[in-house]
C-alpha cells in the first residue's frame, strides 16, 4: 500500500533576510487618521476654539504638503515639533482661528508619546526576535518616539528617527542610516510599513525589500513600485519569513 507523502514545506517568501525594520505610527503604534482627527478635536476644545476637527486636519495636511515638499524632488527636514508649529500656524490662519500653534504642536507631541501598539505587535516581535535583528525606523522626533516605546515596553536592536537621520522618508538617506546601523546590505533588510509613499517607495528607492501593511485594502498609488509582499496583518509576516508563532 503506497505511503502518504509528507507535505512539502514551503520556502519563505522573503528568503535571505537578516533584519526586519518597521515603521512606527500606523504599523507598530495604533494611531490612525481617525485618531489624529479626534486629537485635533481635543486640542480645539482645550484652546476654546470652535471649528471642525476634520477640516483642521485637512488644512494641516495641506500645510504639511507644501512644507515638506512631498513631490520628493527636494529633500527637506525639520523636527516635527517645529514643522507642526508652522502647520498649525498656517491652518489656524486659513480657518480664521486665534489659536496657539506652539501649544497645539505640544498637545500633538504629548498624544503621540502615549499611544498603544496594535494588539498583534508583541507576539510578532517575540516570534521574530530569535531569528532576525529588529529595527524601528520612523518619521518622528526622538523624544515622543522614545516615550511611546517606553510606555509600551518595546525594545529594538536599532531605532532610527527622522530627527536623528536629518531626513524624512521617503528620502533614501534615512534608510542609509538604518543600513549603516545594522551593518547589512539593502537586500538583507526588509522594511514593513503601512503608508505606500514613504514606506514602500522609500524602501525600494534605497534598495531594501518592502512589505506593505495594508489593513484597509487600499489601491497602490501609481508612482509607488510594487512591494515584495502585501499583507493585511503583521501576523502574515511570520510565515513569509519562515517563522511560526504560538
Amino acid at each position: 500500500m503506497p505511503t502518504a507523502r509528507a507535505p512539502r514545506r514551503r520556502s519563505p517568501v522573503l528568503a535571505g533576510v537578516e533584519a526586519v525594520a518597521f515603521d512606527g505610527y500606523g504599523t507598530i503604534f495604533d494611531f490612525s487618521e481617525a485618531d489624529f482627527i479626534a486629537t485635533f478635536a481635543e486640542l480645539l476644545a482645550a484652546q476654546g476654539l470652535e471649528a471642525d476637527a476634520a477640516e483642521l486636519w485637512r488644512h494641516f495636511l495641506q500645510a504639511a504638503y507644501w512644507l515638506r515638499r512631498e513631490d520628493h524632488c527636494q529633500p527637506f527636514h525639520l523636527r516635527f515639533i517645529d514643522a507642526w508649529t508652522r502647520q498649525f500656524q498656517q491652518s489656524f490662519r486659513r480657518l480664521g482661528l486665534a489659536g496657539d500653534p506652539q501649544a497645539a504642536a505640544r498637545f500633538l507631541r504629548q498624544r503621540l508619546g502615549r499611544v498603544a501598539v496594535h494588539p498583534e505587535v508583541p507576539l510578532v516581535l517575540s516570534a521574530l526576535a530569535p531569528r532576525y535583528r529588529l529595527a524601528l525606523l520612523s518619521n518622528a522626533d526622538d523624544d515622543f518616539l522614545q516615550e511611546a516605546l517606553e510606555c509600551n515596553g518595546l525594545r529594538f536592536d536599532l531605532v532610527v528617527t527622522s530627527e536623528g537621520a536629518g531626513a524624512w522618508k521617503p528620502d533614501p538617506r534615512i534608510f542609509q542610516v538604518l543600513l549603516e546601523g545594522l551593518g547589512l546590505p539593502p537586500g538583507a533588510v526588509v522594511y514593513v510599513g503601512d503608508n505606500p509613499l514613504p514606506d514602500v517607495l522609500g524602501a525600494r528607492r534605497a534598495g531594501l525589500r518592502a512589505v506593505w501593511l495594508d489593513r484597509e485594502g487600499r489601491r497602490r498609488p501609481r508612482r509607488v513600485p510594487a512591494p515584495d509582499l502585501k499583507i493585511r496583518s503583521l501576523l502574515e509576516l511570520l510565515p513569509a519569513l519562515g517563522t511560526a508563532h504560538a
